[in-house]
């Protein structure tokens, strides 16, 4: 496994109202120790521009120049209620997302991490009402990846909550049956132990029944107190030892992922801090 994070761990600069960009991510990353990075191209504004490709060839230029490849991306997706919202902008979701498909095989990425689709809200939901829809939303995704010649790994939502809603994705074997069924190699699993946490799945247990078909990990860790907290490991209720002793006996080699947050963590203290996160990883791989 290969230690990695979200670039958007240097996306908000605390106490300023600018933001990190993409190539200056990288650069703190390589310095800490990172080995790979993880692009958040759900966070790239440019992909919704006519410069999205020249965005993305400055981050691969940085990719390059920094020495921390890219092998896991995660694609843009609709968030809370806009899932529910008749008015919201689909085709804009769609164009963005071919692109950052192409923006991954651009950037030399491996897999693009993507969201189920989820239905919207209602009272009786329907698992094969859910999968059926899912089947038909990934169709395109799936078709453009295979053309970019990357894979798709879908992500385990929250669920199970009663105030939360009801996602496609947040059983594991439901997102088992999803990629079975469409059974093609480009397609796989990503798991975030946050969304497992929060939605009273074992973490452990879900990456011994998913297998290998996990391609991806998004790694963080929450108080399972219906806050997607995305905090680092050992700062939740997550049992860390299971799941890294599960990782192993699955043979997973894809990037040990981070999907955690240091946003509110001033400039002065920022290299520090991403070092700790970078001993905390290696201490994590470590574990026999």
């Amino acid at each position: 496994m290969y230690l990695s994070t979200t670039s958007s761990i240097m996306r908000a600069i605390y106490g300023t109202k600018r933001t990190y960009s993409v190539p200056e991510a990288i650069e703190a990353l390589k310095e800490a120790g990172y080995d790979r990075v993880d692009i958040s191209l759900w966070t790239l504004k440019a992909l919704g521009t006519d410069e999205w490709e020249s965005a993305v060839a400055e981050i691969a230029e940085a990719s390059a120049k920094f020495d921390l490849p890219v092998y896991q991306t995660h694609g843009n997706t609709a968030s809370g209620m806009e899932w529910d919202d008749p008015e919201y902008d689909w085709d804009h979701l769609n164009l963005t997302n071919i692109r950052a498909i192409r923006a991954t095989k651009m950037l030399g990425g491996k897999w693009m991490v993507v969201h189920p689709m989820n239905l919207p809200r209602d009272p009786l939901y329907s698992a094969p009402k859910a999968k059926e829809a899912n089947l038909h939303y990934l169709a395109p995704y799936i078709e453009e990846a295979k053309k970019a010649g990357i894979g798709l790994a879908v992500e385990n939502m929250v669920d199970f909550r009663k105030w939360r809603r009801r996602y496609c994705g947040g059983d594991i074997f439901e997102l088992i049956d999803l990629v079975d069924t469409i059974n093609d190699p480009c397609v796989g699993i990503c798991l975030d132990t946050g969304h497992a946490n929060l939605a009273g799945i074992d973490v452990g247990a879900a990456i011994r029944e998913i297998g290998p078909r996990l391609k991806c990990t998004h790694i963080n860790d929450n108080h399972d107190n219906g806050a997607d907290e995305h905090l680092f490991p050992y700062f939740g209720t997550v049992d860390w030892t299971d799941t890294m002793h599960a990782l192993r006996e699955i043979g997973y080699e894809g990037d040990f992922a981070y999907e955690a947050g240091s946003q509110r963590i001033p400039p002065e203290t920022r290299a520090e801090w991403l070092k700790y996160t970078v001993a905390l990883g290696r201490k994590l791989l470590a574990l026999e």
